[in-house]
């Protein structure tokens, strides 16, 4: 069986990329610029981190995800800046791209909600490295196709928060970029980047002195992939400690913590278990996510 699933991940990306899904991460909340441009700088902090992420960890060739970005406010400006350089490999297929997000701010008079309109480039290059795969797929049309390609694409956001409430939709891969590596005869779908559509919202809630309750939710629609859809909540308190639980519907429930060391660096750790099939597997057979944060300017 874990065989034939390796075998499932490979074909998955390496023969059109078919609905061609952007990586995530599970700690979503540290991660809003990737998922909407309109974010870029709303946090008013200036920020740069690194995450990497580790799925399946018993299966050779498994799915990985490291991650560098930055998140900038420009205040005399209204606006921010965010960019995040990645690579994600699994098996013989990588990812490797770099996201820049620009979003203009309208800030209320009374200066407590603030109103994010996006805009992202994003370009990426996939590869496949043939040398990894075995004779058992040879015969398949993307191995006899080039090694790599190179796309551009492009996506826009809008994002509000103000104290409590927060909330955006996005879309990314808007001009659907061909993106293939071989022609496939008798092939209804196209190789190419398919259009991902984020909703998301929390709601911070205070529950004690300097502690909050934050519930979350995230909803992705891609085309051609089942709709994902997030809902957890995160326990924060002074914004030197934290705590999350995170379930992906008929996927997988998240674990997460985090905790801010001396005064600007922040560490946070998230173990994903995930549904059957892959449950099946004793060792190995969910996620780690890691991620380190460094604050640019002092609170």
């Amino acid at each position: 069986m874990r065989k034939i699933l390796l075998v499932a991940l490979i074909l998955f990306g390496a023969i059109m990329v078919k609905a061609q899904q952007l990586h995530f991460m599970s700690q979503l909340m540290q991660h809003n610029t990737m998922y909407n441009p309109a974010a870029a700088g709303m946090s008013s902090a200036n920020r740069v981190g690194v995450a990497h992420r580790s799925m399946w960890t018993s299966f050779p060739g498994n799915p990985k995800t490291t991650m560098v970005y930055g998140d900038f406010d420009l205040k005399k400006f209204n606006s921010g800046i965010a960019t995040y350089l990645y690579r994600d490999e699994t098996g013989p297929t990588s990812r490797t791209g770099v996201q820049i997000a620009y979003s203009y701010h309208i800030i209320s008079k009374d200066q407590k909600s603030k109103f994010g309109i996006g805009l992202e480039l994003r370009g990426l290059q996939y590869a496949i490295d043939k040398s990894k795969i075995s004779s058992t797929v040879s015969g398949d049309p993307a191995i006899s196709g080039a090694q790599n390609k190179f796309a551009m694409d492009a996506g826009v956001g809008v994002y509000w928060t103000n104290d409590k409430l927060t909330a955006g939709i996005s879309a990314s891969q808007l001009m659907q970029s061909k993106l293939q590596l071989s022609d496939v005869p008798n092939s209804k779908l196209g190789g190419k980047l398919y259009r991902h559509y984020n909703i998301n919202a929390n709601y911070k809630i205070q529950t004690g002195e300097d502690i909050y309750l934050i519930p979350f939710a995230m909803l992705r629609v891609i085309e051609n992939s089942p709709t994902e859809f997030d809902l957890g909540a995160k326990l924060d308190y002074q914004d030197k400690l934290w705590w999350a639980m995170n379930y992906r519907i008929n996927q997988l429930w998240s674990l997460q913590a985090g905790a801010k060391i001396l005064q600007r660096l922040r560490l946070s750790y998230s173990y994903d278990i995930y549904n059957s099939p892959i449950s099946a597997f004793e060792a190995g057979s969910g996620s780690h996510e890691i991620g380190l944060q460094f604050d640019l300017k002092k609170k």
